[in-house]
């Protein structure tokens, strides 16, 4: 397997990948920017905001918002049944490989016996092919025209997980209900075939994981099979199989404590990455690229702070400052009439980052944002 890795070879070969260096900060630079790293975990709205600043310093706040109007960029419920932004073919595969359980799931707490999670997804995608629909419109359609096909005491969702359940169709594409995508809850929902061209039912589930497990390894690499399989929300046999049919593309290096990690055969060897300190969103790729029960989440900080950047109770997730290879601060908002307030807390056991290099990376948050930060503090808890 060649020179064993050590851990500060698989964090600099992955942030190479994560922040390539900036070509741009045009919506075609952006949308090349999503096609390298793939999907993009955004149930937060200003995430997609700040991730692209974070990767693109410079991008403008309506940038970001022409990109996502004009369906260059998706957004929709798929990988582990999260939000993600990606492009409309990530989105496709993505929808691909999570239709399955997600609809497994579906049949179970709906408790199908006349008609079949298939067609449940068909009459979701019928009633919001013409027309964005709001998410309580579009729950109370599918339920209602499940009460005319299945008898009674089926087909009732009977909690508010069954309701995220429906609304949550892989094929489905949403939005905000105005163009403030960085505030606003996406509360429309529509068919995606009918905003692009890319038809998401088209894939075979097979052929769109492979495809996945080349962009994680792209984006995210060296990783285990486990942090393949966490990030595509799948079980370990059919990535396992995707490695194998993929063949020569992916090599197997020796990491440390002598775990195997995967990679591309021709992956960057994190000689291009350019450190610096960077601010990035809630949820972003840098810890949940990798299994969330392992030691890689640990690949950027101390595993003992990852409760602190987690809350377990909502299931929220900080931003986090960015330093070189190190995550060494979580940061917070905290708004003020037209502008806003920022603070840095620092991590334990990491170098609180340097205020004048905060500031300076807060000014691509300033411009995606739309807003000017008036004053910056640390605050140590």
């Amino acid at each position: 397997m060649g020179t064993a890795l050590s851990q500060d070879d698989l964090a600099l070969r992955t942030l190479a990948r994560q922040f390539p260096r900036s070509t741009g900060t045009a919506v075609d630079d952006l949308v090349s920017l999503y096609s390298a790293l793939g999907p993009v975990q955004t149930q937060v709205p200003r995430a997609a905001f700040v991730f692209a600043a974070s990767r693109l310093p410079g991008i403008t706040h309506e940038t970001v918002v022409e990109a996502f109007e004009s369906y260059a960029l998706v957004k929709g419920t798929t990988l582990r049944g999260t939000v993600h932004s990606s492009t409309p073919l990530h989105h496709a595969w993505s929808a691909a490989i999570t239709r399955g359980w997600l609809d497994t799931s579906l049949t179970k707490a709906l408790s199908l016996q006349a008609v079949s999670s298939d067609d449940v997804r068909a009459e979701t995608a019928a009633y919001a092919a013409d027309l964005w629909r709001e998410r309580d419109d579009l729950v109370a359609h599918v339920l209602e025209w499940l009460g005319e096909h299945e008898p009674d005491g089926r087909g009732v969702a009977a909690d508010t997980s069954t309701r995220n359940l429906i609304r949550s169709a892989p094929g489905l594409v949403r939005r905000p209900p105005d163009r403030r995508w960085h505030t606003r809850t996406d509360t429309l929902y529509r068919a995606a075939g009918a905003v692009v061209d890319v038809d998401v039912d088209a894939h075979d589930p097979d052929v769109a994981r492979r495809a996945l497990v080349r962009t994680h390894l792209a984006s995210y690499g060296p990783a285990t099979r486990r942090d393949v399989a966490w990030w595509l929300g799948e079980r370990l046999r059919p990535v396992d199989a995707a490695v194998e049919a993929l063949g020569d593309e992916v090599v197997r290096r020796e990491g440390p404590g002598g775990a195997t990690y995967l990679d591309l055969v021709d992956a960057p060897d994190g000689s291009t990455y350019e450190g610096g300190v960077r601010m990035l969103p809630e949820f972003d790729g840098v810890l949940l690229g990798f299994e969330g029960t392992g030691p890689e989440r640990g690949r950027f900080t101390a595993i003992d702070n990852l409760p602190t950047i987690f809350n377990k109770v909502n299931g929220m997730c900080s931003p986090i400052v960015l330093d070189g290879t190190r995550i060494v601060a979580r940061w917070r908002i905290v708004p003020r009439g037209a502008r806003i307030d920022v603070e840095v807390l620092p991590l334990p056991g990491e170098h609180p980052p340097d205020e004048a290099a905060v500031a300076d990376a807060l000014t691509a948050v300033e411009s995606v944002l739309d807003t000017e930060v008036a004053e910056l503090r640390t605050v140590v808890e």
